[in-house]
């Protein structure tokens, strides 16, 4: 057998997330299963004739490729988080100056949702500036008359 993959190394990160997937996520999985099964496996499951040591090296080619796109996936979406709780963190100042009276939550969230997008194209922009700006572009003040 190839020495090259006779040793599987997994992350703690990797294996927590496929228990967790496992257990939080057994229908999505399923459906990824079925779509795979449409869309072609069904038809490579019964082409599959190929001599047992090589059958058995491309499955451990194949279970490393999948885990190893996984830990990529992985560590992508970590970044990604990692990101967005630095930017929130930047913005925390210009948060705790926000009405709650004044802008709903929900207006809040989509601003900084907006904002966030437009930082990742353009990090150099001052992130508390542009929140405000989209909030004022987004603000409908309730109209009080006194008589």
């Amino acid at each position: 057998m190839n020495e090259e993959i006779s040793q599987l190394t997994l992350s703690y990160e990797l294996l927590h997330l496929i228990r967790w997937l496992v257990e939080n996520e057994p229908e999505q999985l399923k459906q990824i299963i079925a779509d795979a099964m449409s869309s072609g496996l069904k038809e490579e499951f019964k082409t599959m004739y190929v001599s047992e040591q090589s059958a058995s090296e491309a499955m451990q080619y194949n279970i490393i490729d999948f885990l190893s796109l996984l830990e990529i996936l992985l560590h992508e979406v970590t970044e990604d988080e990692q990101r967005k709780e630095l930017l929130q963190k930047k913005l925390l100042p210009a948060i705790d100056h926000i009405d709650g009276a004044e802008y709903p939550a929900q207006l809040v969230q989509s601003s900084i949702d907006k904002v966030s997008s437009k930082l990742e194209k353009n990090p150099k922009k001052n992130p508390q500036e542009l929140l405000f700006q989209e909030l004022l572009k987004n603000w409908n003040p309730n109209k009080k008359i006194s008589h």
